[in-house]
């Protein structure tokens, strides 16, 4: 899962990206709004995570820009604000949880599951998806199984199998790799394709195809 973190105590922000980390997911964090709403408008998250005092855009600014592209993804806001004004303030305009602080890592890393084990389905689709050929993947903790065990992933092979799966059996096409896996500053078509190939190498031959100069396709085998 990619998570989008706004916090500008330097220490609390690179406390909170490494316990994540740590944990599996994949962090992006900033230290001012400017930053951070140049980075929403360009790049999908599973669930952000907002403090309210920032430089440039505070993090309702933050919040309502989130809310004008996506209605359900989860938006945690970490505040020393405690006074009723901010936390209605910050459910009117969206936010799905508000953590005071300081509080417990533990607290933090158990509301992050419980919003992204709640996040609405379309189609109802199950978090842990059969692909056939006795694959399986975990959405929400981002494990590939075969015959049952676990395959290890790397943290950027998580984010394309779950984009991927996301989208069984339809076309991720490369705009959508660049934006979901990579940073845009970072991704470089020889980048892409390595990890592509790793991943395949993981799974099933044929279970990805290539669609030439278009993207990919995670067929889904029943």
């Amino acid at each position: 899962m990619k998570i989008f973190l706004l916090e500008d105590d330097f220490s609390l922000n690179k406390i909170i990206r490494q316990s994540l980390e740590n944990r599996g997911f994949f962090v992006e964090n900033c230290s001012d709004g400017y930053n951070a709403a140049t980075k929403i408008i360009n790049n999908k998250y599973d669930l952000y995570i907002l403090d309210l005092n920032v430089p440039g855009f505070n993090g309702h600014e933050i919040l309502k820009t989130i809310r004008k592209e996506n209605n359900n993804t989860p938006v945690i806001i970490i505040s020393a604000e405690i006074d009723i004004e901010n936390i209605k303030n910050s459910f009117e305009f969206g936010c799905n949880d508000y953590i005071k602080k300081p509080f417990d890592f533990e607290e933090l890393f158990l509301r992050i599951k419980y919003h992204l084990n709640h996040i609405p389905q379309n189609n109802e689709i199950d978090k842990i998806i059969d692909l056939g050929y006795e694959y399986s993947f975990d959405l929400i903790n981002q494990t590939l199984y075969k015959h049952g065990h676990e395959i290890e992933l790397t943290i950027k092979e998580k984010l394309l199998m779950s984009l991927l799966v996301n989208n069984i059996n339809k076309t991720v096409t490369l705009d959508m790799i660049h934006e979901y896996v990579w940073d845009s500053k970072e991704m470089e078509a020889v980048s892409m394709r390595t990890i592509v190939h790793k991943l395949r190498t993981k799974l099933k031959n044929g279970m990805v195809l290539n669609l030439r100069g278009v993207g990919y396709k995670l067929l889904q085998i029943s």
